[in-house]
């Protein structure tokens, strides 16, 4: 099933255009901090090489899956690679490696969604990449550095700059948009990586500031199979049955529009915010619409469930999507800077 890729639209409300003005003097802020931390050729030194996925914007780029699609391209290669994060949204600070058994309280959940996916893998979570990498020592010889494209303090070989060509909006100054950092930041990058669409369908926005600099493209698409397995076994026999829907990710409309597009009948879609933790009032909320549409399932993303699985109490059954990326590489830029990548390793 492939993942809906038209335009996702929302209507900014009058007060951000208000504060627009913070945000740009927040990306002010943001371009001085990058320029005094200087350029990734004099950060600090994890020791091993390192390959960085990142974005301009806040969440909803699909860094998470696109990951583990490098992760496993690595070991492929016949690299052992790592996989180091700030682990966003956990309880805790400092560094720790993670486990499937971990909580998303401990480590995030894009942390834990990472670890369950690439069995063999190491993960670890730390606010100084150098204190994670010390952490996975004598068990990787590559490392992939998950949102790191505005962490210029530490050494990469390579920046991979993700990019939601579903949502252009996105690409202006905050509470208008979503942008960590001015566009012109995207010249540091040495491949752009259009997600939710191909290589032409880079927002217009950006894409006259990068001229010249490579770019691929990546479609997430689901697989057949519904997770964890369900007496519906795949998302077809779910098609026509009445659904409840939620998500808490940069991005939901993008998850609503492709459930739709993939035949399934959403009776109602909760949108939480990016991050968003389980709690006594969503549960109750989401219960009730269960019972008002006698759904027969509720859908979620594989972020959402690591988190809501295990105070679930049903009646319908919590089922997600597994992402398999499908990557639109014509003139094989990503595979140069994997192959170069692995020729850096020890």
């Amino acid at each position: 099933m492939a993942e809906g890729e038209s335009r996702i639209s929302e209507k900014v409300p009058a007060w951000a255009y208000a504060l627009w003005p913070l945000g740009v003097l927040f990306l002010a802020m943001s371009a001085a901090r990058t320029s005094l931390m200087g350029g990734r050729g004099r950060g600090v030194s994890l020791g091993l090489p390192a390959l960085c996925v990142g974005n301009l914007t806040f969440g909803g780029t699909g860094k998470t899956p696109f990951t583990i699609h490098l992760a496993r391209r690595l070991q492929a290669m016949g690299r052992r690679p790592a996989v180091l994060l700030r682990g966003y949204g956990r309880a805790t600070v400092g560094a720790s490696l993670v486990t499937p058994d971990s909580t998303p309280e401990s480590v995030g959940e894009e942390a834990l969604l990472l670890a369950r996916s690439l069995p063999g893998v190491p993960v670890a979570v730390a606010e100084r990449r150098e204190e994670g990498a010390a952490l996975v020592a004598g068990r990787a010889n590559v490392l992939l550095l998950d949102d790191a494209f505005q962490h210029v303090r530490v050494r990469r070989e390579a920046d991979l700059l993700l990019v939601d060509a579903s949502r252009p909006q996105d690409l202006h100054a905050p509470p208008v948009g979503r942008l960590r950092e001015p566009l012109r930041g995207a010249r540091r990058a040495d491949l752009v990586v259009v997600t939710r669409g191909g290589v032409s369908d880079l927002p217009a926005r950006l894409a006259s500031r990068v001229e010249g600099v490579p770019r691929a493209g990546v479609r997430f698409e689901w697989a057949s199979a519904t997770e964890p397995s369900s007496p519906f076994g795949s998302w077809e026999a779910l098609r026509g049955l009445p659904l409840v829907a939620f998500a808490g990710i940069g991005n939901p409309g993008a998850f609503f529009q492709q459930a739709r597009e993939a035949g399934l009948r959403l009776e109602a879609s909760l949108a939480w915010p990016d991050h968003a933790r389980p709690d006594g009032s969503k549960l109750q909320r989401l219960l009730g619409e269960v019972e008002r549409t006698r759904a027969r399932a509720v859908l979620t993303t594989e972020k959402d469930y690591v988190k809501w699985a295990p105070l679930w109490p049903g009646p319908a059954p919590l089922l997600f999507p597994r992402l398999e990326a499908r990557v639109e590489d014509p003139d094989g830029h990503l595979d140069r800077i994997l192959r170069k990548l692995v020729g850096a390793g020890p």
